[in-house]
């Protein structure tokens, strides 16, 4: 919990809001004010909105962002004649602007490289992200500006394609001088999916150097189902280990030391450690092992693993397909939960189709709320015992058609397929947040 009175002697005695900062070291501390208005502590001085910033009409002749992303926080400086407008504050929330001399813009950069925020362009974030740049003009008219590769984005839908990246900056720059000549002012920077390659940024000369995550331990391709299920088992945990940010696997969490883990990803983290304890930890002494007789893959993974239940922090889910774990807040954000004791009830769905034979499925993924779910159909059973893995849903009505036995594949293999394609998603969501 942070120190409100500490909070408060910062803010030079007036009154805070009681939320978490959003920015909070020694000598950095980003926080609201009982009015919700941003504050910023840098290294001993207190910064406030300054009105004088927003009357700065001499043209931008520079731009420089850092982004903070995994903390949705950014710092933009705009160079404006003799001085330079100093933007801190949350993408798609609050900022301050306040205003420096130009010879201060490159200490103040060097500042926040070695708190974590990234240099990236002003007009994208990363390769896949770029940055809306929202305009308002007194409380009714707004106006939103992007960069899409060469394209220029106004108001979200209006696409002007140009000769190159460049060009479009340049009319981006035109429009914007052309909003502020009529009395329009910045009031939002935001993060959205490019929906154009754009440019990767590089870190500044003198950044202090990234240390990248190491690369994914090999995985032998698995010969069967079962080896299918201890190869996805082995991905996760590889994955959870080597980049210990922004996500992690519940079953590979240390009972006595994971809470720290999960408070970084899961805010509601009391009650994700009561709803799921019997999963923290599970994986401990689970090991690859000889099938039994009769023992189908889906057993196998039931006896020795249990479940999976991988939770990600929301800045790392793009491009995946994400819900809430038992359909609840708290519950944790994850693209993969299967759980061998799911207790999902059929009986509504029945009750409210009139179709019995939904009484054939087992639902053993979350995600059923958001159609995003997966279920055994048990009408049918291979000859070693699995059932056809079919997408589930509590809307689903009708079951599809039977599967042949002898078509039927495997939950070892489905299992195999979806985490190595999952995995490969989420590290290179990780990687750019590490």
């Amino acid at each position: 919990m942070p120190d409100w009175k500490r909070l408060e002697k910062l803010n030079g005695g007036d009154r805070i809001s009681y939320s978490d900062p959003w920015l909070d070291t020694k000598n950095e501390v980003w926080f609201f004010a009982e009015s919700f208005q941003l504050r910023v502590w840098s290294d001993g001085v207190l910064h406030k909105h300054e009105k004088k910033a927003d009357s700065i009409t001499a043209p931008v002749t520079e731009r420089f962002t850092l982004y903070k992303q995994r903390d949705t926080l950014f710092v933009d400086v705009e160079l404006r004649g003799d001085q330079a407008v100093v933007r801190r504050g949350v993408l798609n929330g609050h900022f301050i602007s306040t205003c420096i001399a130009p010879s201060e813009v490159e200490p103040l950069l060097a500042r926040y490289r070695t708190l974590g925020f990234r240099d990236g362009f002003p007009w994208n974030a990363t390769k896949t992200l770029a940055t809306r740049r929202e305009y308002v003009k007194g409380d009714t008219a707004g106006w939103s500006v992007e960069v899409h590769g060469n394209v220029l984005t106004e108001e979200v839908h209006e696409k002007s394609p140009a000769p190159s990246r460049e060009a479009a900056i340049a009319l981006a720059e035109k429009r914007i001088r052309a909003r502020e000549k009529a009395g329009f002012r910045l009031y939002r920077l935001e993060l959205v999916t490019s929906e154009h390659p754009n440019p990767e940024p590089r870190p500044a000369k003198g950044a202090p150097t990234r240390k990248l995550p190491p690369k994914k331990a090999p995985v032998a391709k698995p010969r069967d189902a079962y080896e299918a299920v201890d190869a996805a088992i082995a991905m996760l945990k590889d994955l959870h280990e080597r980049i210990p940010t922004a996500h992690f696997v519940t079953e590979c969490l240390d009972p006595k030391t994971g809470r720290a883990r999960v408070a970084s990803v899961e805010s509601h983290t009391a009650f994700f450690l009561r709803m799921h304890k019997a999963r923290v930890g599970r994986w401990a002494k689970a090991k690859p092992r000889k099938p039994k007789k009769n023992e189908s893959s889906w057993d196998y993974f039931a006896n020795e693993y249990g479940s999976i239940t991988w939770i990600l922090d929301g800045a790392a889910d793009e491009g995946l397909e994400m819900f809430y774990c038992g359909n609840v807040t708290g519950g944790g954000w994850s693209c993969l939960e299967i759980d061998s004791n799911s207790d999902y009830s059929l009986d509504e769905q029945v009750e409210a189709t009139g179709n019995e034979e939904l009484e054939n499925l087992f639902v053993f993924h979350g995600g059923w709320h958001q159609d995003r779910s997966w279920a055994f159909d048990q009408r049918v059973s291979s000859p070693t015992g699995e059932y056809a893995v079919i997408p589930f849903s509590d809307n689903l009505q009708e079951l599809p058609k039977r599967v042949k036995p002898e078509r039927i594949v495997p939950f070892g293999l489905w299992l195999y397929k979806r985490v190595a394609a999952l995995t490969k998603i989420a590290e290179k969501n990780l990687r750019e947040l590490s």
